[in-house]
C-alpha cells in the first residue's frame, strides 16, 4: 500500500484509519451480541459508568476531546435516552450529565463483549511485531482480513459459555481487589484512609488477621471480589464487595456473597455484619435477601465516615414472601 511505504511519514493517517476500522469491527460485535451502543459513544458513557455524574468540561478533560464535542455528543445521547442532565446538589449554577437508568441497565451487560474486544485486539497488536510500524502492519492486516472480527466472536462466545466461578485469595491478584474497590468508592463516595490502608495492604489487614478474601471470575478474568474481616474471636464484618462495571447482573453478585456467607458459617462464626450506605439500593436488596436484617445505624464505633446502613446476618428473622436467604449448604469454592 501506499501509505505503507511512507513509513513514519504516513503513521498519523495509518492510526486514523485503524482507528475507524476499530470503530467499525466493535459496532459490528455490538450488533452481532444484540447491543445498541456504538463504539463512537464509548468514553463518554464510560466515564459516566465509572466515575459517576460530571460536566461536560471534567469529560472532556478527561478523555481528551474537545468541549463542543463532547457537547454535542451529550445533546445526541440525551435525545435518545442514554444520559439526561441536572443540576449539581452542591453547586446549583452547575450542570451536569448522568447515565439514565436504562443505559445504567445496559451498560451493566456489556462487560463480556468489551474483554473480547480488549483480548482480540491485544492479541492482532502483539501479533509478528518488530518495530512499531510492524506491529501496526499485522495489526492492518488482521483487521483487513477479519481475524481480528473472528477473533472478538470467539472471545466474546468463550465468556458467554463460561461460568462465574468463586476462588480464593492469591496474593498476585492483590491489585484486583484494589482495582475493583477503588472503582465504585470513587463513583459513589471517596476513598478514606481504611479504605486506602485495606485495599494498599490486603495481606496485613485482611488475611494475615484471620480474614479472607475471595474473587469471582469469568474464563480466567477477575471480575468482583469480597472480604470477610475478622474483628473479634466469632466476630466478621461483610467488607470491600465489589463487581466489574459491565458486569453487575450476571449474578457474581449473589455468588460472592453466598461465598463469603459459606467461608463465615465453615468457620463457625458467631456474628456476621456489615455496613453500608442507603445510597446503594441495589446492594441492600442483595443483602436483605441473603439473610441480612437491618438494625439501627450507624453502627457504633464505625469505622466509615460514609455508613449510615447496619445489617446482621440473621437468615431466621429476614425470611419473608419474595426473599431467600443464604443457602446452609458451604459453597464450594474452586481451588487455584
Amino acid at each position: 500500500m501506499f501509505l505503507h511505504a511512507q513509513g513514519e511519514l504516513a503513521l498519523g493517517s495509518r492510526l486514523k484509519a485503524v482507528s475507524e476500522s476499530l470503530y467499525a469491527a466493535a459496532n459490528a460485535a455490538y450488533r452481532e451480541t444484540g447491543h445498541d451502543i456504538d463504539a463512537h459513544w464509548f468514553p463518554v458513557l464510560r466515564y459516566l459508568q465509572v466515575r459517576g455524574p460530571a460536566s461536560v468540561t471534567e469529560i472532556a478533560a478527561a478523555i481528551g476531546q474537545t468541549h463542543p464535542a463532547v457537547s454535542q455528543l451529550a445533546a445526541k445521547l440525551r435525545s435518545q435516552g442514554w444520559i439526561t442532565r441536572r443540576t449539581d446538589r452542591s453547586d446549583a449554577r452547575r450542570g451536569v450529565l448522568e447515565l439514565s437508568a436504562e443505559a445504567e441497565r445496559k451498560l451493566d451487560r456489556l462487560g463480556p463483549v468489551w474483554r473480547a474486544i480488549r483480548r482480540a485486539a491485544a492479541a492482532a497488536a502483539a501479533r509478528d511485531g518488530g518495530t512499531l510500524l510492524d506491529a501496526l502492519g499485522a495489526f492492518e492486516a488482521d483487521i483487513a482480513s477479519g481475524r481480528l472480527a473472528a477473533d472478538i466472536r470467539a472471545h466474546h462466545a468463550r465468556m458467554k459459555d463460561a461460568t462465574i466461578e468463586i476462588v480464593p485469595y492469591r496474593r498476585e491478584w492483590a491489585a484486583h481487589f484494589e482495582r475493583l474497590n477503588a472503582e465504585w468508592l470513587q463513583r459513589w463516595f471517596t476513598l478514606e484512609e481504611v479504605d486506602r490502608a485495606v485495599l494498599g495492604d490486603p495481606q496485613t489487614h485482611v488475611i494475615d488477621p484471620g480474614g479472607a478474601i475471595v474473587f469471582a471470575t469469568l474464563d480466567g478474568e477477575v471480575i468482583g471480589t469480597c472480604a470477610l474481616l475478622k474483628e473479634a474471636p466469632g466476630v466478621y464484618e461483610l467488607s470491600k464487595m465489589a463487581v466489574e462495571s459491565g458486569f453487575r447482573g450476571f449474578g457474581a453478585g449473589r455468588k460472592l456473597l453466598d461465598a463469603a456467607i459459606a467461608e463465615f458459617q465453615r468457620r463457625r462464626g458467631r456474628t456476621l455484619f456489615l455496613e453500608s450506605s442507603k445510597r446503594l439500593g441495589p446492594a441492600l436488596q442483595l443483602y436483605e435477601s441473603g439473610g441480612f436484617v437491618h438494625y439501627p445505624a450507624p453502627r457504633p464505633g464505625s469505622h466509615y465516615q460514609r455508613a449510615d446502613v447496619y445489617m446482621v446476618y440473621e437468615p431466621q428473622k429476614a425470611k419473608r414472601p419474595g426473599a431467600k436467604a443464604a443457602p446452609r449448604k458451604h459453597l464450594r469454592v474452586v481451588a487455584r
